[in-house]
């Protein structure tokens, strides 16, 4: 006889539910609404920006370093490597709760609809402020308000975030895959330093403000709460999975 897990399953009184993740995607819309407000009135939040900037802009990569680091921040922000990602991980999550039922049935393909949802989030509220503020970069080497530009916040900042947490959330969260707490407290703390590395590497090759990847991040995390929400979601009873 095999051993028994020593991860206690978790009861239905402690399981995370739908309700927790829209009150925490709410909360995260605030604070963005809280972070614009503070761009547009140059508040203590982007304090930093510029003394960051002139630092950056005196040690810059060059050559092959610079080559090198925008490989690893276009692999790790850019939308045609992020979304592959997260969307292969939720086909394969269906496919697996699935059974050998069908793949598009109403209950498998949620992993695929909440990866919608989480991608809608941010491109809605993402360019939907980036085009609002028009901040320019710092890369013009001025910062202002309504003159085209595409600064805040970072999409890539949020990609990675969106991309990197989510996929745990499919493999390991209270609905995905293979529900493990222990797993995901492993985890966490890779994806969080892989996400830190990718913003900071947008701040340090000067494509955003110091501020644009905070507010990166905040998107990312809205996005993730949302497609939780889609996950968790209470499912009737033909969603209900089939049996292997």
């Amino acid at each position: 006889m095999g051993s028994p897990s020593t991860e206690a399953p978790l009861g239905p009184s402690t399981r995370p539910t739908w309700r927790s993740s829209v009150l925490a995607a709410v909360l995260g819309v605030l604070v963005f609404g809280l972070l614009i407000w503070q761009v547009v009135v140059r508040g203590p939040f982007i304090a930093w920006d510029w003394q960051f900037h002139y630092y950056v802009d005196a040690h810059h990569p060059m050559g092959w370093e610079k080559l090198f680091l925008d490989i690893v921040a276009s692999i790790t922000g850019e939308r045609m490597f992020t979304i592959p990602m997260v969307g292969g991980t939720a086909l394969y999550v269906a496919w697996k709760q699935g059974g050998r039922g069908s793949l598009w049935n109403i209950g498998t393909r949620r992993p695929v609809l909440a990866v919608l949802a989480g991608l809608a989030t941010i491109a809605s509220i993402g360019y939907g402020t980036k085009f609002g503020l028009g901040r320019t970069g710092p890369h013009h080497n001025m910062d202002v308000l309504h003159a085209g530009g595409q600064a805040f916040p970072s999409g890539h900042a949020a990609n990675t975030f969106f991309t990197g947490f989510f996929i745990l959330c499919l493999l390991f969260a209270h609905g995905g895959l293979n529900p493990s707490i222990r797993r995901l407290r492993r985890l966490i703390p890779v994806v969080a330093v892989i996400v830190m590395i990718a913003g900071a590497l947008m701040s340090w090759l000067d494509y955003h403000w110091l501020s644009d990847i905070p507010g990166g991040w905040l998107l990312g995390f809205i996005a993730c709460m949302v497609s939780l929400s889609v996950l968790r979601a209470p499912r009737r009873q033909r969603e209900r999975t089939p049996p292997h």
